[in-house]
């Protein structure tokens, strides 16, 4: 049986293309439209490749006998069989297709040593999509360049949508942190799908076609996005963009012809990397030799003559300074009551005690903590402090100096005293401990596909570890994960499925794929992008897009394209070059 190649009706493939922009739409937005899209999408693909012929057969008006309409609904579902079973044909024979696919193979595969068959089924539901999508994609119509650009244009106006609902929110709602935001979809995947869309930006103003006024406005949107990154303080995504950004510089600088140009070039880069690096290095430096405290000399009493206390085991070095010095908990409990209803022993948002927020947030401002220093706090402030904001320029661009410092805090008593509870990363240290640890014990075929949270809940029992029980999570590192669940096998299985697609379809030229496989290979360093729907989706839509579906991809694509018109001074060249 060969698959019908007769015209498609024209309703039905711009339905499944709506579909598929839809579920792009859905990534930045929400997880519960992604699963309807999927099914849209499933609709509209069923009826690919049906002979519609043997409509011919039925004049109007004659589905009035039973026989008549009998006959009508064996042709339809004998036709839709046919089509399926071609669709399955090609599909099986297409590499890059099963290679993705595999992934969720492998899941499969695992259940064979599995105990935890409940978990196990959980998580293939969730993975699902790594069999339907590529499925769907390429058995489906071709994508065309045209199509996928109206793709990724609506993809990048969901972004910039899911920022502006975001950012309601946060200013509105009473959150301490940015990204605990309850906004359908995690900040970290919302992080990689916006890196994705400035990218995407990037290139539509690179490339010729547009007119300035149109160019202007995409820069201006991806400005938008970078800087809503930046002020909500997702630096997942701020820190993949300035990987990338540094990448393709990197590229495209060892691809110029001149020396000149190109040792101007690379010093640019260079100055941009020294710059930063020194501003981490400065902001380590000063808080690993804040200068010590001669007690002797600080003031033993407040105004009101109550008594100082210094505390620089519980509160650490904020901006150079001590957080914990000139401390009077009576006038800070007398004053508090009166700016605030909320008890400096409650529970803020970020599960601490609410004095310590007060503590921290006094000393971000350079006051005492007694009743003076409350006495100088504007509304805003109380406000701020009862949500369990720490300092008080955690609004005010960049915020990256508390993550760092808070890191190193964190870091010291996670050493000295096995505490790894005081944030995500030095958690993160934690989990990839106890990953590795299980892994020794099962290091060819892992643990299977359903075990993963027994195995981890039995190795924190075993290691008697300090993480509090809502923080017993598993490797949060993709690679990790596959290791446990299927062992040294599995990963290698893994990683040649990631990498095999491209390579066999000649993709690791292409712009978009190569940006989208480095910011989801990065993200799989510290995250388990795959275990979450929004994440496999977001993983296998763009690689069935740019991949699987697609007819010839444009030359203005291809890096090569790129390489050409950076080394390239020969404006008539570059021209000649676009028209080959």
């Amino acid at each position: 049986m060969q698959l019908h190649k007769g015209k498609w009706p024209p309703l039905y493939t711009n339905m499944y293309f709506v579909s598929l922009a839809l579920l792009a739409v859905s990534l930045p937005l929400s997880k519960y439209t992604m699963s309807l899209f999927q099914f849209s999408t499933l609709f509209f693909w069923l009826w690919h490749g049906v002979d519609t012929s043997f409509l011919k057969k039925y004049p109007a008006g004659s589905f009035k006998k039973a026989i008549n309409l009998a006959s009508w609904t064996w042709d339809v579902i004998k036709n839709v069989f046919i089509a399926l079973f071609n669709k399955f044909a090609q599909f099986f024979r297409n590499k890059p297709a099963m290679a993705v696919s595999s992934i969720l193979l492998l899941h499969v595969i695992g259940l064979l040593y599995t105990s935890d068959f409940h978990y196990a089924f959980k998580d293939l539901r969730t993975k699902l999509p790594l069999f339907i999508l590529p499925l769907f994609i390429a058995t489906g119509p071709r994508i065309s360049t045209r199509t996928l650009y109206w793709i990724l244009a609506a993809f990048v106006v969901a972004v910039v949508g899911g920022s502006v609902y975001r950012l309601i929110l946060f200013l509105n709602l009473p959150v301490a942190d940015s990204r605990t935001l309850a906004a359908h979809t995690s900040h970290i995947r919302y992080s990689l799908n916006a890196v994705f869309a400035v990218f995407v930006l990037f290139f539509f103003i690179y490339t010729k076609g547009l007119n300035i006024r149109l160019k202007t406005v995409l820069l201006l949107v991806a400005i938008w996005i970078i800087g809503f990154m930046t002020y909500m303080n997702y630096s997942t995504g701020i820190l993949l963009f300035a990987f990338i950004s540094l990448l393709l510089l990197l590229f495209f600088t060892f691809k110029i012809k001149g020396i000149l140009v190109k040792s101007a070039a690379l010093l640019s880069i260079t100055i941009l990397i020294v710059i930063p690096l020194f501003y981490l290095l400065s902001i380590g430096y000063s808080y690993l030799n804040t200068p010590s405290v001669e007690f002797s000399k600080l003031d033993k009493y407040t105004p009101q003559g109550n008594s100082y206390y210094h505390d620089t085991v519980n509160f650490k070095s904020k901006n150079g300074k001590w957080a914990g010095l000139y401390i009077c908990d009576k006038e800070l409990r007398q004053s508090w009551a009166k700016r605030s209803s909320l008890s400096l022993d409650s529970l803020d948002q970020r599960k601490q005690l609410r004095r310590f927020a007060l503590i921290s947030y006094l000393a971000s401002k350079d006051l005492r903590k007694d009743a003076e220093g409350i006495s100088k706090l504007t509304d805003a402030d109380i406000r701020n402090i009862e949500k369990g904001v720490n300092r008080y320029d955690y609004a005010k661009l960049p915020g990256l100096r508390s993550q760092i410092e808070d890191f190193i805090a964190g870091y010291q008593r996670y050493i000295a005293g096995n505490d790894p509870n005081s944030g995500s990363m030095v958690q993160r240290l934690e989990y990839w401990r106890t990953s590795v640890l299980i892994i020794r014990q099962n290091p060819v075929l892992g643990v299977g596909t359903g075990d993963l949270p027994t195995v981890f809940e039995e190795q924190y029992r075993k290691m008697n570890t300090n993480l509090a029980s809502q923080n017993r999570l598993r490797s949060h590192n993709q690679y990790l994960s596959i290791t446990v669940a299927f062992g040294i096998v599995g990963l290698v299985w893994f990683l040649v499925a990631m990498f095999y697609p491209g390579m066999k379809t000649h993709n690791f030229n292409n712009y978009f794929y190569v940006v989208f496989w480095i910011i989801f290979m990065i993200s799989m360093l510290t995250e388990d992008t795959i275990e979450s729907q929004e994440g496999v989706t977001f993983y296998v839509l763009f690689t069935a897009l740019l991949v699987l579906g697609r007819e010839k991809p444009e030359v203005s694509e291809s890096l090569i394209y790129f390489e050409d018109c950076v080394s390239c001074a020969d404006k008539s060249k570059r021209e000649q070059f676009e028209e080959v």
